[in-house]
Formats: C-alpha cells, sequence, structure tokens
C-alpha cells in the first residue's frame, strides 16, 4: 500500500483522535468595520547607503517613498497591542495581535490595508476562547492562507487557527509540545522528510525559551498535536560561546523562520553574539553559526534578533550592535558564510531596539526596529564604570521603517522613515536595551502582497508623552507607500 493511500484511510481515525484536544468556535459579533482609522504620515523616508550615509543624488532620492502609520480603531475605539505580530494573506487580508489586557486577547484584521478594522479573534458564546496571554503572537502561513493566534499560559499555550479568514476557527488548548515555556514563536513551512498527513501539507513549528535552552516541537497536523524535534537548538550554558557575559547565555530568542527549502532558523543573541541555530532536518539537529565577530557590529546589546530568507533561498539577519545600532548581513550558501555587517540605520539615530525584517524575492527586504535621534548613549560612555547613569528623561523614540530592493548588490539603497510625525514620539524614556516599556520584547515586519513594506507597533507615549510604563499601549501599523516595489 502507498503512503498516500495509507494517510488517506488513516484521516478520519487521526481526525477524530485530536478533536479531543480541538474545539471548533466562530466569531459571535459580527465583523463590522470602525470609520476610516487615522491615517498619519511621518513623511518622506530619506535615500541612505549603509552606514547611515545620506544618497543627495536626485535619481534616487526622487524614489523614495511616504511613510504612513494606521491607528488600529474598532467602533471608534483605539484598541490596544503588546509585542504586536501582522501577516498579510495572498490576497492582502491583514491580521494583528492585539492585546487589551491579559484577560483579552484579539485578533484584529483589515481587507483594505489599514484603512478600517474589525475583530476575528475566536469565540465561543460571545466569548473570546483564548482569555489569558503573557505573550500574543499572529502568524499566517504564506503558503496556505491559514491563520493561527496562539498565547502563551507559561504551561503551555492555547493555539486557534483558520481557514476562512478568521470566520470559524479551531482551537487547541495544549498547542506546546513540552510544558514550562517562555517566549514562544511559531512560523510554518514545506516538509523535508516527513511523509506528512491528509490534514495539512506544510509543518508548523513551536520554539521556545526555557532558560536551559531554546527548544522546538513540530506539528505535522497543522497545529492540532505537537511533537518533539532533536537536540534543542541552543543550550542555555555554552563554554563555546565566547560571549562577553561568561557561559551563561540563556535560552531567549528571536522569531523562528522556515525558508522555501524546509530549512528552519532559530536566531539568537547569544551571549551577547549575533547567532542562528540552522537545521536542515526538522529540528532533529540544529548547526549554529555565528554571524560577526566581536566589536561594534558583533554584539554587548540586549536584542531580539530576526532571521528571513527569501525565495532564492538568500538568507538575511538583523540584529543590535554593540553600539546598540541596527545591523544586516546576508548569507548565499543557506547561512554558512556571511557576508561583513552593514549598520542599517537611518542617518542621524544614536540608539536602536527591537530589530525585525522579512524578504521576499531576491534582494528584495524590509525592516523596522524603534531608534531615537538624541538618545544620550554612546558606546565609549557605556564603558565608563565611574560615570553617572545616564539621563533619558527627555529622550524621544520613533517608529522606523526600512527596504532595500537590491541588498545583494555591493553597495545597496535603503530606503528609511518614520511612521509618526516626530513631534508626537512612540516612546519618551528609556526603550531597552531589551525590553521598550509599553511595546515590550519585539515588533514584527512584513511584506505586502503588493509589494509595500508594513511593520507592527505599539505607541507607548500618549497625551503629554509621559515616561512609558508596564505593558501594551495603542495598537498602530506602518507602511512605506510609493516607493520601489519588493514583489
Amino acid at each position: 500500500m502507498t503512503p498516500l493511500r495509507l494517510r488517506r484511510l488513516l484521516a478520519p481515525a487521526l481526525l477524530a483522535a485530536v478533536v479531543a484536544l480541538a474545539v471548533t468556535n466562530a466569531v459571535a459579533r459580527p465583523p463590522a468595520h470602525a470609520k476610516a482609522a487615522t491615517n498619519v504620515s511621518g513623511g518622506k523616508a530619506v535615500a541612505h547607503h549603509a552606514g547611515g550615509k545620506k544618497i543627495t543624488a536626485a535619481s534616487i532620492a526622487s524614489k523614495a517613498p511616504t511613510a504612513r502609520q494606521y491607528a488600529i480603531e474598532i467602533d471608534g475605539t483605539h484598541i490596544r497591542a503588546g509585542e504586536p505580530t501582522l501577516g498579510f494573506t495572498k490576497k492582502g487580508d491583514l491580521f494583528y495581535s492585539a492585546f487589551q489586557t491579559n484577560t483579552r486577547v484579539d485578533v484584529a484584521h483589515s481587507d483594505d490595508y489599514g484603512k478600517t478594522w474589525d475583530l476575528r479573534s475566536p469565540q465561543i458564546g460571545g466569548r473570546n476562547v483564548q482569555l489569558v496571554s503573557l505573550d500574543p503572537y499572529v502568524w499566517v502561513d504564506p503558503y496556505t492562507d491559514r491563520i493561527f493566534t496562539i498565547d502563551l499560559t507559561v504551561a503551555c499555550s492555547y493555539m486557534s487557527f483558520s481557514d476562512d479568514l478568521g470566520k470559524t476557527w479551531i482551537t487547541n488548548p495544549l498547542a506546546c509540545g513540552r510544558p514550562v515555556n517562555d517566549h514562544q514563536t511559531l512560523a510554518s513551512g514545506p516538509p523535508v522528510h516527513s511523509p506528512g498527513t491528509p490534514l495539512y501539507e506544510n509543518i508548523v513549528y513551536y520554539c521556545w525559551n526555557d532558560v536551559a535552552s531554546s527548544s522546538c516541537t513540530k506539528s505535522l497536523d497543522g497545529g492540532l498535536t505537537f511533537h518533539p524535534t532533536g537536540s534543542p537548538a541552543f543550550p542555555g550554558v555554552d563554554p563555546d560561546a565566547g560571549g562577553q557575559g561568561g557561559n551563561f547565555c540563556g535560552g531567549l530568542h528571536g522569531h523562528v523562520h522556515v525558508g522555501p527549502d524546509g530549512t528552519v532558523y532559530l536566531p539568537k543573541e547569544h551571549c551577547s553574539r549575533p547567532f542562528v541555530a540552522i537545521s536542515k532536518d526538522e529540528g532533529a539537529t540544529w548547526t549554529r553559526v555565528r554571524i560577526a565577530r566581536d566589536g561594534p557590529a558583533g554584539g554587548g546589546a540586549d536584542g531580539d534578533p530576526s532571521v528571513a530568507t527569501d525565495d532564492k533561498g538568500n538568507v538575511y539577519y538583523m540584529w543590535l550592535g554593540g553600539d546598540r545600532l541596527p545591523y544586516l548581513a546576508v548569507s548565499k550558501d543557506g547561512g554558512t558564510k556571511w557576508s561583513k555587517p552593514m549598520m542599517v540605520g537611518a542617518p542621524g539615530i544614536k540608539e536602536a531596539n527591537l530589530p525585525s525584517l522579512w524578504a521576499t524575492r531576491s534582494g528584495k527586504v524590509a525592516f523596522t526596529y524603534y531608534a531615537s535621534e538624541n538618545s544620550p548613549f554612546s558606546p565609549r560612555r557605556e564603558r565608563c564604570e565611574d560615570c553617572p547613569e545616564l539621563d533619558y528623561s527627555n529622550t524621544t523614540w520613533h517608529g522606523y521603517i526600512g527596504m532595500s530592493a537590491d541588498a545583494l548588490s555591493r553597495n545597496p539603497v535603503f530606503y528609511t522613515g518614520t511612521v509618526n510625525d516626530k513631534r508626537d514620539p512612540l516612546v519618551k524614556g528609556r526603550c531597552g536595551p531589551g525590553r521598550c516599556p509599553a511595546v515590550v520584547d519585539f515588533i514584527d515586519a512584513t511584506i505586502a502582497p503588493d509589494g509595500t513594506p508594513w511593520a507592527a507597533f505599539v505607541d507607548g507615549c500618549i497625551g503629554l508623552c509621559p515616561v512609558s510604563s508596564g505593558l501594551g499601549g495603542p495598537a498602530l501599523v506602518g507602511s512605506l507607500q510609493g516607493g520601489p516595489k519588493l514583489r
């Protein structure tokens, strides 16, 4: 009997076995659009080369896109978020993880590129199914358009998925594979050697931090069940890492990513150095590769690094260097060898945090981060042991979004702008290294079907702009409109 024939025969039994875990539910409230959300322009993006070198040539500068910001409002109310993620379907439906409180987790949806929004949260009887989240997360499978929303409970995670744009959902209350974990991340991609099941064509990977390691499980049935993969991607204690903090590296990592050939990439600032763990056998084994050496481009600041691949399998890695500025490196051989790091921050920034990136076609990337032009930080000042603590009370931070259509060239052109008006910052005070108040651990970037870059933000600076504190703030998305297309 062929494996395909066997899977078809076993499909009903397999579905019956997991139905006890999965609860089918629907959106109770009808998806009614709010009024047009606030559309604020941060102005023209700046054309620049690596190193923050502004490009003045009219032939290049004239192609700069305009940065825009869209507030996510439902029925006139600006909803809140923290650690936001987002994703597009192939037809342009946009989903965003909204974190109202730790007992109210929502999924926001827009079908007109951020102008209007409705809620597509999994519900039963008018109440949200996923009521608790210490880490909200939404993922859109780029191959199948399946929408995943997964919320951490520490013991495990609630996960719901939808194949009809959030109109109905299936919920798995035990979507982790191993209990007690933190900082979960989810991605999906093609199998390498697994036979798969008739229930889903891709493998779904769930990775987490448990301090002692950075580990992953996988699902062969689209998220109904999760199984161990193999060895951890990173050990929590690593004598070979050679970092500035000794041998203890912890387990905190960036978002997992799956390449077009099924290779799994997990980025991590491992003992204060930029690393990526690479698995070509669905997580059974991992190869750890250091992206850069010591020095300003090699690490020293805490962060949440990001990795992405384009359609040709080129790999892009973004992280914060020891000078707390955003760096980009590229690998053309699947992650074994890396280019010289490029500082891709916008001209004039002095400190950045929470970098994230996405890629589509060869050399076409989009990225995002928070950054400040008036931060008191400097690498030389940081090494001063007897100096007084830096005063961040008047430091303002903005939401930056950037792009390049030729990131693989010897001297790429970048366009970067702020989605907010700089007179109205998104954060005031200290924003990292590491956590940024109100925003917390990460933000997210993606590229829409029309080739425009998009990013998820949180506004932690409202009214008179006090120093931000706590978790969550008004939810925002930003984009670059009118520049070179990335698809």
